[in-house]
């Protein structure tokens, strides 16, 4: 969103309560996303900066059923699911699913993945409700990406794609948890919420496959790095208390909310196994190396807050919300062989949101947020790799219309200005801190139904993200921001012809103009526009309904980089044409 994750922001939200997943659950144990950010922040407590990403669980339907599902691609990439409703009884029912999937990519690799989740759902009153879950994910034989980084300043040569030329034994494992329970009870204008929630990935294995100093003539000197098995876990939830009065017309919301997380890492250790230099493309057969792990770190996160807040809501078409969040946070990092570290920081945090209604067709917002932000951790080709990033001081302000073309169609036209840490490799290989950004766009977004038979969801952001600092103004890094297109362009149509009943078409186009690639701003990753297409079927087989789908991606066959980082890059999935079938039963 805008250019970053609210994901590693840390800014995920379970059906409304405040959740810190090291992993998120598995797909099948959720129903639906919603992005909060922009017009869509509008009436939502506590907005984040980066925007929110509000997950909703499966719940088990009011009538029994179940479903089957199966897709494969032209990559060799197999899914299989079932789910299945299940009610014990009117006030007692559960939301069970399971998947395997053999997954394969467009850059050759490979892996084997299973999940299982379970929602639960009891009511023992009317004003009561209990929903626990589980969902589990264990990946195996999971074959690591490779990173290409470049010698200079320049990008790598064109490499082949569907090849994977990394060891055998250089294969990724890990086993994934989400848990927890969600409490909710409402009567008249009270309404209590409480969220307990546990995220762990333990990885048995873990490796990253490096392409380092790749030159015009496609060769380059391959590392592979090994870490010795690491866990990562997080214990959060969130209480909240909201307090509603008023009358129809003009309705008054106070809310109060007690919100935290521990989390705890272990993580380095890297062994570096280097396989010399090379030809990319060919197959680099090598010895399992003897295990000669060094000594791991280890990093504690703890944050609470403490947050309070009014929301005003006039029928007359004006919605008000103000936040105030005081939060303490602590991150305590123990290096393998050094003494800890310790940071703290505890600002106070202040959200505003606000619309108001025009007309009959058309609306205004505005909103501005605060927000301490987990920054990620260092990605894997860096010299501190997988290390935790201290939390950012961010900001942002935005403002837009809102316009009823028609009951079903709605267009959005708006400006951000969005503020934060600028986190890139420094001359020494390390991904830390270089200054901050300035982030500040126009865009603008169009959907819902044209006609009864087309329906369109678009959108497009115009703008840039500038860094300033200490490195710019001594000359290390250029003044625009490494791996942020400065526009994209997102659009895609569906179309159910008249003469062919249950027949839908799909049609898409993505573009984005050219990426900066490196820190110096020297290279960059010229623009590029995929096209999607696909047509689904609903009928029924038997008395089961089902639907056929075919849809296609990069239809071009585009090659294209993506950037991870200064002068790191990984090339972009070729065409792919995949096939599913879904029934009901």
């Amino acid at each position: 969103m805008r250019g970053f994750s609210a994901v590693d922001a840390g800014n995920v939200r379970l059906e409304d309560l405040y959740f810190d997943p090291v992993t998120l659950p598995s797909p099948i144990l959720r129903s639906t996303t919603t992005i909060r950010v922009g017009i869509a922040a509008q009436g939502f407590a506590f907005p984040a900066p980066s925007g929110v990403v509000d997950i909703r669980l499966r719940r088990p339907a009011r009538v029994p059923g179940r479903s089957l599902f199966a897709s494969a691609d032209t990559f060799g990439f197999l899914v299989s699911e079932a789910t299945a409703d299940v009610r014990f009884s009117q006030r007692f029912g559960a939301a069970l699913g399971a998947g395997a999937y053999r997954e394969r990519y467009g850059n050759g690799t490979t892996d084997w993945i299973a999940s299982g989740s379970a929602t639960f759902e009891w009511k023992p009153t009317e004003t009561i409700e209990v929903v626990p879950f589980v969902s589990y994910v264990a990946m195996r034989e999971a074959q690591s990406p490779p990173d290409y980084i470049t010698a200079g300043e320049y990008l790598p040569p064109r490499v082949p794609r569907l090849l994977f030329t990394g060891p055998e034994w250089a294969e990724n494992s890990r086993n994934r948890y989400n848990f927890g329970v969600i409490f909710k009870w409402q009567e008249g204008g009270w309404r209590l919420r409480a969220g307990l929630f546990r995220s762990v990935s333990n990885a048995r294995a873990s490796f990253a496959n490096l392409y380092l100093d790749v030159t015009p003539d496609a060769t380059a000197s391959q590392l592979i790095v090994t870490d010795p098995p690491a866990r990562n876990g997080s214990t959060s939830g969130e209480l909240r208390l909201d307090r509603a009065f008023g009358s129809d017309v003009l309705r008054h919301t106070l809310t109060l909310s007690l919100r935290g997380r521990l989390r705890e890492r272990l993580f380095g250790g890297s062994q570096f196994v280097d396989l010399g230099r090379i030809a990319i493309g060919a197959p680099q057969p090598a010895p399992r190396p003897d295990r000669a792990f060094g000594a791991q770190d280890l990093n504690q996160i703890r944050q609470g807050t403490i947050a309070a807040g009014y929301a005003l809501n006039w029928r007359g078409g004006v919605n008000l919300n103000l936040g105030l969040q005081k939060t303490g946070y602590r991150q305590r990092a123990v290096p393998g062989n050094g003494a800890a570290l310790v940071g703290r920081s505890s600002p106070v945090l202040l959200t505003a949101t606000g619309s108001l209604r025009l007309s009959e067709r058309v609306s205004a917002y505005a909103s501005y947020a605060e927000g301490l932000e987990d920054s990620g951790a260092a990605p894997g080709s860096a010299t501190n790799r997988n290390a935790p990033l201290p939390a950012s001081r961010t900001r942002q302000y935005d403002i837009g219309l809102r316009w009823k073309v028609k009951p079903d169609l709605s267009l959005v036209l708006g400006a951000y200005d969005l503020s934060r840490p600028y986190f890139q490799f420094d001359p020494q290989g390390a991904f830390s801190q270089l200054g901050s950004t300035a982030n500040r766009g126009i865009e603008v977004s169009l959907s819902g139904a044209i006609t009864p038979r087309l329906d369109v969801v678009g959108g497009a952001i115009i703008g840039d993200s500038k860094v300033r600092g200490s490195a710019v103004e001594a000359g290390l890094v250029g003044t625009e921001a490494v791996g942020r297109p400065d526009r994209r362009f997102n659009l895609a149509f569906d179309w159910r012809p008249p003469l062919a009943e249950g027949v839908t078409l799909s049609l898409g186009v993505r573009t984005q103009s050219s990426i900066v690639a490196t820190s110096s701003n020297a290279v960059r990753v010229p623009a590029r526009t995929l096209f999607d297409a696909g047509v689904r079927y609903g009928f029924r087989l038997g008395e089961l309904p089902a639907q056929a789908r075919l849809s296609a991606t990069n239809l071009a066959d585009t090659f294209g980089w993506d950037v991870f980082g200064s002068g790191v890059y990984g090339f972009i999935d070729g065409r792919a044409v995949q096939l599913s079938l879904g029934i009901d039963f």
